[in-house]
């Protein structure tokens, strides 16, 4: 019988995976019995040399072309009346944003149907596209889909379909191989420039494949603060093909054991989405996943299809109203529709809204609507921004508390990182909310290099939120983490090492990154600090690498990105760079300072393991701006002698190891000049010692400072001794 938990292949993987994939590691092959002694990794989650993406393709493709077939076919027959008499099991209270032909929507349940019965192993892969449609609708359905389609492209999309059917691998990318998107990632489009269409429309509709790592870990942080006693609501506002409401069931059926799966997934479970396909396919997802209880009752697979699919809405998210103190607005919009309704309306069961609310929003503009206005008086991260490239992700902050039960209750979302960085009003307004929205709130930050969180198809950098909210809460409290750079092998270990740390600032400029009492203790005495370095020079401009030999020995030049090192210089010797060398166009920014020694001064600072930390714990790791020198709070005390002259002193010296390695790189052409300060580590902490003995921070700072940069720049995880503020946190 089969398990509703997702899949985890064993013995290296399927065998159309090991087409895909080859079983190799650190260049020679593994034998079988070291395979199979090993927790083999698996298909819905990325690592090094595995792109979710690529071996979704092996197992979609084929899908998908039998979709177009079918499609192409059904639609010279009238298919509207018999997929609505099988498939529409309830009235959707607004008409979708994203229209699908009935053909289309035909094709894909009936291919849907045929996969998930193979996925279960309920049937055979060499079973044939009606015989899948009679064991899902029941041998005595009153309608047929597929005997509209004719006979040539059914057997056409059957023998698509053969060709890589495995049930193992099926169970496991469910909610991918049914997305109807198909390829269209940074990766595909450089394999198959045909496929830049659907990367295209992906980014419109901020459509992301979220691993199903990151689903499980976001639905075991919501609903394991919840009380065991009772089941769990969990609401996905943007459900897609059914990821996260996937990781929710199998949260959900690991704390209640003896209860039917089918019965969870019916009462716990509910969606929406703009888009009419991927909820019929999450319900075909969740149908899969509990199959093991429903199957031997007797019925049909459609009737519990019917029953998941009701629990499923095609409505935009942002038009629903919370259920507790708010009557249904039925405000006509410009195209004569129901423009807002309240969430108790769409799902009767979630009469005092959900206990979960948990997901993945569209990462896009909001784009020209008709009901801005409107939108703008719920939601005050619009109303800050009234205008079409407004960001569509933050309302979703906002409409996660708001849709939540009143009394105990849990979200998460997975953003991008500028949510911590990002200084536009919708971002302020954003971060101003959550510090005003009572309950416990947590952030979890990831870089894009060496590895992504969504994978190496999908290079950004994201942040997961945390919300939690108990009647005993009073205020906000504020928990956070560091900026995670990771290798793929240690994917699995970074989920498992998360903890946070409280910090007690005010977060409208930004969230800062931090990880531990000590910096915590570091960040609460800096930000203390009235002092900022813009004080004390002259200018802060910008300045063409072409004019370097014009420059003059009291200004300091900075690179406007950085990764393992800020790129922080003063004028080098003449001839570094060769007249025939076309230079790099991007201007670097220029601090010009009274003197050189304050010239050195800046440049030591800058240099240092403290500003290195001081920029990821207020960046997003990769964008060097203006704003983070200009306010670092270092300002006219410390460049007064006597410590201007030592902080000179160790400018000099270093600037001197430095200077003898230039990089120069060339890239798309264009040359690049850039000096590292890794590697003179002695020096570096003289720099950070200084700095520390001002503001009066203790020596294990120092020592934090250049643990930080190490494991930063060799992307290793940190072990650390969980603090007592940290341990009652993570509890």
């Amino acid at each position: 019988m089969l398990t509703s938990t997702p899949l985890v292949l064993r013995d290296c993987e399927s065998s159309a995976a090991r087409s895909a994939v080859p079983a190799r590691r650190n260049g020679r092959a593994e034998s079988s019995v070291l395979c199979a002694l090993k927790e083999a990794p698996r298909l819905a989650v990325p690592r090094r040399g595995h792109v979710l993406s690529t071996i979704v393709e092996v197992y979609g493709e084929p899908i998908r072309d039998a979709v177009g077939t079918l499609s192409r076919s059904l639609a010279k027959k009238n298919s509207a009346w018999v997929r609505t008499s099988l498939f529409l099991p309830r009235t959707e209270q607004l008409s979708p944003d994203i229209v699908r032909s009935d053909s289309e929507m035909a094709a894909w349940a009936v291919v849907s149907m045929w996969v998930v019965g193979v996925a279960t192993k309920a049937l055979p892969a060499k079973t044939s596209l009606p015989e899948a449609e009679r064991w899902f609708l029941g041998f005595d359905s009153p309608g047929c889909l597929t005997k509209l389609a004719s006979a040539e492209a059914l057997k056409k999309a059957e023998t698509a379909l053969q060709s890589s059917a495995d049930a193992g691998a099926y169970l496991e990318l469910l909610p991918y191989i049914l997305d109807p998107h198909g390829p269209g990632s940074r990766l595909s489009v450089r394999r198959n420039p045909t496929t830049r269409a659907a990367q295209k429309r992906k980014r419109a509709e901020g459509v992301f494949y979220t691993p199903a790592d990151v689903a499980e870990y976001m639905a075991t942080a919501c609903i394991t603060g919840l009380s065991s006693e009772t089941l769990p609501t969990v609401f996905d506002p943007a459900c897609g093909t059914g990821v996260f409401l996937r990781a929710a069931l199998q949260e959900i059926r690991r704390q209640h054991p003896g209860r039917n799966i089918f019965s969870l997934a019916s009462e716990c479970l509910f969606g929406a989405d703009i888009d009419p396909w991927p909820l019929d396919a999450t319900a075909f997802v969740l149908l899969a996943d509990s199959w093991g209880d429903f199957a031997g009752q007797g019925r049909a697979p459609a009737q519990a299809w019917r029953r998941l699919r009701m629990n499923l809405a095609c409505i935009d998210t942002l038009r629903i109203d919370c259920a507790v103190g708010v009557t249904e607005k039925n405000v006509k919009a410009s195209q004569g529709r129901v423009s807002r309704v309240a969430i108790s309306r769409l799902f009767p069961a979630l009469e005092r809204g959900p206990t979960v609310v948990l997901g993945n929003p569209p990462y896009a503009d909001i784009g020209q609507r008709s009901d801005f206005a409107e939108l703008s008086r719920v939601y005050k991260t619009l109303a800050v921004k009234p205008c079409f490239n407004a960001e569509i992700f933050l309302p979703f902050i906002e409409q996660m508390v708001r849709l939540a039960a009143p009394g105990t209750c849990s979200g998460a979302l997975v953003l991008p990182l500028s949510i911590a960085c990002n200084v536009g009003a919708q971002f302020v307004m954003a971060r101003e909310l959550i510090s005003k929205t009572r309950g416990r709130w947590r952030f979890a930050f990831f870089d894009r290099e060496p590895h992504a969180l969504f994978g190496e198809d999908v290079k950004t950098r994201n942040a997961i939120i945390q919300w939690s909210r108990t009647p005993s809460d009073k205020t906000s409290v504020l928990a956070t983490g560091p900026l995670r750079k990771w290798r793929g092998d240690s994917r699995a270990a970074m989920f498992k090492s998360f903890h946070f740390t409280v910090v007690d600032t005010d977060i409208r400029a930004g969230i800062p990154k931090i990880e531990g009492d000590i910096q915590a203790a570091a960040l609460k005495a800096l930000d203390a600090r009235w002092n900022r370095l813009e004080q004390v020079v002259h200018s802060i401009g910008r300045f063409d690498l072409a004019d370097m030999p014009s420059a003059d020995d009291h200004t300091v030049f900075i690179g406007p990105t950085a990764y393992n090192f800020i790129n922080v210089f003063v004028r080098p010797e003449r001839g570094v760079l060769r007249r025939s060398h076309a230079l790099s166009e991007h201007p670097l920014h220029a601090i010009r300072c009274p003197s050189r020694p304050v010239a050195l001064a800046v440049f030591a600072l800058l240099s240092g393991h403290l500003a290195y930390w001081w920029w990821h714990t207020h960046g997003d790791g990769f964008h060097v701006s203006r704003r983070f020198f200009a306010e670092l709070p270092f300002g006219l005390e410390t460049f007064m002698a006597p410590t201007r002259d030592v902080l000179a002193e160790h400018g000099a010296e270093l600037w001197s190891l430095m200077e003898a390695k230039p990089i120069i790189s060339l890239n798309r052409g264009r040359t690049s000049l850039a000096f590292s300060p890794n590697g003179h580590d002695d020096v570096r902490r003289k720099i950070d010692q200084t700095l520390a003995d001002i503001v009066g921070l203790e020596g294990s700072f120092v020592d934090e400072l250049q643990q930080f940069t190490a494991h930063t720049v060799a992307a290793t995880l940190r072990t650390q001794k969980i603090t007592a503020t940290e341990q009652k946190e993570t509890a």
